[in-house]
């Protein structure tokens, strides 16, 4: 199976819902980049699962499917709550149209499978979170929500009871609320190797109010001594998503990679930013306190810069060469 988690993060006052878990998939073989965490067509919530691929693949694909052609289910204007009662409703209907499973009875032949689904609720002003199966003595699929308002979290799948002594131990005393701990115990877990059900890399999302997802790739199995990961693979030149990446043993989202000196910042190198990166670098030193955007436009122009610069490079070989 496998071990999934979402918790309710809270920092110096911000919250965000996060979602982390393995990537391991087995049904008679086992696959070690199994995509367990989805987003759906629209960027307020999240859904993750722990059990039978057979069953959950196939309804999460008719999940994604119906609201993106759905143009009330789609729009962020309709509450997430209403996205909870409509995939209760189709994961019950298709769960109940199953046929020729004889002669085993429907329970044996339907599994085990669980399903974490939560974001943001603009009702509520709140996250909300809520853990899905299906209750054979109802014939339905039944949701029941998360609604400690400190130490929020579920996890769903494998070794629970450990799981939960593990987090335990990684969460300090007197605090009740979490920052990275949950991960941290996800992380633990699959890097045990007494843990067989649990295993793959790392696959992280979050949700920031007031409803917008952002995925995070993990360094595996550490940052010095690792490759990015993103969703269960390894990232390449082919496959190389523009995330921000995770130390796997801190639970920190590392910088944006700048460089801490940049000397000769110069009107002939940066054009119309110079200014702006003198700001941002005084005396070529970085500023500590610069805000995410600034650090965005900082690897931008940098990137940028970079490029222009390879590009020219480039033409003045071929010009050398065609003097030759």
């Amino acid at each position: 199976m496998t071990l999934c988690v979402a918790w309710l993060r809270e920092v110096n006052g911000d919250k965000e819902l996060v979602f982390a878990t393995d990537s391991c998939l087995s049904g008679g073989e086992r696959w070690h980049s199994g995509v367990k965490l989805f987003e759906l067509p629209r960027q307020d919530c999240l859904i993750c699962f722990a059990g039978e691929t057979n069953r959950t693949y196939p309804l999460i694909l008719n999940l994604i499917s119906s609201i993106k052609f759905d143009e009330h289910l789609s729009n962020s204007n309709t509450d997430i709550t209403e996205v909870l009662d409509y995939l209760t409703n189709l994961f019950t209907t298709l769960c109940n149209s199953i046929t020729n499973y004889q002669p085993q009875s429907f329970k044996d032949a339907l599994g085990d499978f669980q399903f974490l689904f939560g974001g943001w609720s603009w009702k509520s002003n709140d996250f909300r979170l809520w853990k899905l199966e299906y209750k054979h003595e109802a014939k339905a699929f039944t949701h029941d929500e998360l609604e400690n308002e400190n130490m929020f979290f579920t996890f769903i799948g494998d070794e629970l009871d450990k799981a939960r002594e593990i987090l335990e131990e990684e969460t300090p005393r007197l605090v009740r609320s979490f920052d990275m701990e949950p991960f941290k115990v996800l992380i633990r877990m699959i890097r045990d190797k007494s843990f067989t059900s649990i295993d793959g890399r790392v696959q992280l999302a979050k949700i920031h109010p007031p409803g917008s997802t952002e995925f995070l790739g993990v360094y595996w199995p550490s940052v010095s001594d690792g490759k990015k990961t993103f969703l269960g693979k390894d990232v390449s030149a082919a496959n190389n998503p523009a995330v921000k990446f995770v130390d796997p043993d801190t639970g920190e989202v590392l910088d944006e990679n700048l460089p801490e000196k940049l000397s000769n910042i110069e009107l002939e190198i940066y054009g119309d930013h110079t200014d702006f990166l003198q700001k941002c670098y005084p005396s070529g030193k970085l500023k500590k306190e610069l805000s995410k955007r600034e650090k965005y436009i900082i690897k931008s122009i940098l990137t940028q810069i970079a490029y222009d610069q390879f590009i020219n490079r480039q033409s003045e070989i071929l010009e050398e060469a065609q003097e030759i």
